[in-house]
């Protein structure tokens, strides 16, 4: 028999008054032993939770959009470092990227924008910004001298 069936409308309704004010799972089995001499596991409450149609409120209120709050920081471009002709500007993140053991970003000219990064096996791995764009020879070579520079300057 399940355990959800032996409770009565009024446990019930006392549960989801529980959860309507916040409470969490561990609170709830804590009443539940303490107020209604009913004992469970934390993973038999789960099922009971599910079992009675109670819905926990979210702990956390939504916040309010931060623009660009999660990127990493990142060296800034000044106007006069845009690239021109077939140069590159490289930055390099001060939060790495998982799994990099360096990453960043470039600025190609024309503007088109990439993520990179260098992993472990010494791989350089790229991501477009800009839908579509594929750097062609004279940009990666750019790129690429670019980041030597960059690499070098930070010391690595």
């Amino acid at each position: 028999m399940s355990l959800a069936k032996s409770f009565t409308e009024e446990q019930i309704a006392t549960v989801q008054t529980w959860a309507d004010n916040g409470d969490g799972l561990s609170e709830i089995q804590r009443k539940l032993d303490s107020e209604m001499e009913v004992k469970v596991t934390y993973m038999e409450l789960r099922f009971l939770m599910d079992d009675l149609g109670v819905k926990l409120q979210d702990p956390t209120p939504p916040k309010e959009e931060e623009p660009e709050a999660d990127e990493p920081e990142e060296e800034a471009v000044a106007a006069e470092d845009l690239p021109t002709g077939n140069d590159a500007v490289v930055s390099i993140s001060a939060l790495q990227r998982p799994g990099a053991l360096i990453s960043g970003s470039v600025t190609f000219a024309g503007g088109a924008e990439a993520e990179w990064w260098l992993d472990q096996m010494g791989q350089l791995g790229m991501n477009p910004k800009t839908e579509g764009f594929r750097p062609n020879q004279e940009q990666m070579v750019a790129f690429q001298k670019e980041l030597q520079k960059a690499v070098q300057n930070k010391g690595f």
